[in-house]
């Protein structure tokens, strides 16, 4: 498979602290990767060094084989990279359906419309009509991500999806997950419930303390029992 997204050595730093030391990391087209580590490892910081939002000082990030280092957000928005925050970041006031059409990215056109992002998320279409800061935590991260959807990302990225979830809402999300892989979606995923990561990925990089400490596929880190242990607390 061709590399679409790839993190060449990044060291970002927040004013003096310095956050990642040297993170490398690949991305296929139509892959799964999960970035897992604990609190505060540096798997957000990763993120945003990608989307643009915190640059790194030392290192390069590539996408769609050009170097993008530094381009501000919204470029890397309109280049194809899809961003779903921890944080969500829904707007309140208004609607589901506002929430989605605000995902549209002007000049992108692909496979996710309003009609085909409400096949995947059926549960919304009841919904479009609610405010958006009147759904529940489960409702507003489908919200969120069929939102990055609008957007026809290449490659999207799930910044700690099933944080503060229910295990039958991470259910519902790990199945959505699933379809999204089913339509050729590529996904790059930060993620700390190891259940959960294993039922959706193909590959695993693990960063402990803003360094990669472990790659492979996740066949291979089924095996790594010292590696879950030693960095993930299992």
């Amino acid at each position: 498979m061709d590399t679409i997204l790839e993190a060449v050595g990044l060291n970002t730093y927040y004013a003096r602290s310095h956050i990642l030391f040297d993170v490398s990391l690949t991305v296929a087209h139509g892959e799964t990767v999960c970035l897992m580590g604990r609190n505060g490892a540096g798997k957000t910081t990763t993120f945003r060094s990608l989307m643009g939002l915190t640059p790194p000082r030392k290192g390069k990030v590539i996408f769609k084989g050009v170097d993008r280092t530094r381009q501000p957000s919204h470029k890397m928005a309109r280049l194809g990279l899809g961003f779903v925050p921890e944080d969500r970041r829904i707007l309140g006031p208004f609607t589901v359906r506002e929430n989605l059409e605000l995902g549209r990215i002007p000049g992108r056109k692909g496979h996710w419309s309003l009609g085909t992002v409400l096949e995947h998320f059926p549960s919304l279409t009841p919904m479009l009509d609610r405010l958006g800061g009147a759904l529940s935590g489960g409702e507003q991260q489908m919200l969120t991500i069929a939102r990055a959807l609008m957007g026809n990302p290449d490659v999207l990225l799930l910044d700690e999806p099933t944080e503060g979830l229910s295990p039958v809402i991470v259910g519902t999300l790990k199945d959505l997950v699933m379809s999204l892989k089913l339509a050729n979606t590529t996904i790059l995923l930060s993620e700390q419930n190891i259940r959960f990561a294993m039922a959706v990925s193909d590959r695993v990089v693990v960063i402990d303390k803003g360094q990669v400490v472990y790659s492979g596929t996740m066949t291979q880190f089924k095996q790594e029992s010292e590696i879950q242990k030693k960095y993930l607390a299992v």
